[in-house]
């Protein structure tokens, strides 16, 4: 009698133990402390299915201040990002994730930049057979919760977001205003009597330049002028000297009146 009375007393001290390691199988994220306003990747471990039952579908509501959330692939499920009455869901489907088998799933995202807080992620465990809600947030530190939400620790300073500077780009003239380039004006008195330079740009001076030294239509307008003078004076010339002999001549004709 004794003997049965061990046995039966060791049976359920197991029974215990087997239903309090499974009670305290939580669903905790990794890590469970960071930096407010930091952008990381947490880890969140499924333990365990619905008593016996193999999971199926994980639905969870991020907090409020997340921002970014990206559902990380995995094996065998799909991830996905969705908005129900402005509360932020993310739902994993797939599987499915036998009873006595862990699995992680892994969202990135941006923490609120608020330290010294605690955040929690109310979490609903769906199996093909029930269900486990990880939704309970305690009203107090300390106090006992059966299926309690993930908790996450949020310790400061407050991350910065890096900034991105964008190169300077070199300023370009406006296509639609050309930029033009006036040759400088050459005077009429040493313009060259080589080809044009085209303007903008730079005349070539391997050769000397000739320049012109020939009057043009003025020096023979001169000359034509200097011949018509030389031509009154000698007719002047000429007349004056008939007028000379013809005055002799009378004198010499004229008998002496003494």
């Amino acid at each position: 009698m004794p003997r049965r009375l061990l046995l039966s007393a060791v049976a359920a001290s197991g029974a215990l133990l087997a239903f309090g390691g499974v009670a305290s199988a939580h669903i905790d994220p990794d890590p469970a402390e960071a930096q407010a306003g930091s952008r990381i990747t947490v880890g969140f471990t499924v333990e365990h299915g619905c008593e016996g039952s193999a999971t199926v579908q994980l639905d969870m509501r991020l907090p409020a201040g997340i921002s970014d959330p990206v559902a990380e692939p995995t094996d065998g499920w799909d991830g996905s990002i969705d908005t129900v009455d402005d509360d932020t869901i993310v739902t994993f489907v797939g599987g499915p994730l036998a009873d006595d088998v862990e699995g992680t799933f892994s969202v990135t995202m941006t923490l609120p930049p608020t330290p010294d807080t605690t955040i929690y992620f109310p979490f609903v465990q769906r199996c093909e057979v029930g269900e486990i809600r990880w939704i309970q947030v305690p009203s107090e530190p300390g106090d006992d919760l059966d299926e309690p939400a993930p908790a996450m620790a949020l310790v400061g300073p407050v991350a910065s977001v890096p900034t991105t500077v964008a190169a300077t780009e070199p300023t370009q003239p406006d296509a639609t205003e050309p930029t033009t380039t006036t040759a400088p004006t050459v005077p009429e008195s040493s313009a060259a009597t080589g080809p044009a330079s085209t303007p903008g740009t730079v005349p070539d001076t391997s050769e000397p330049v000739a320049i012109s030294t020939e009057s043009g239509d003025g020096g023979s307008s001169n000359t034509g002028t200097i011949a018509f003078i030389v031509s009154i004076a000698a007719v002047l010339a000429i007349g004056g000297f008939v007028v000379y002999r013809s005055r002799q001549a009378r004198t010499a004709g004229t008998p002496d009146p003494n």
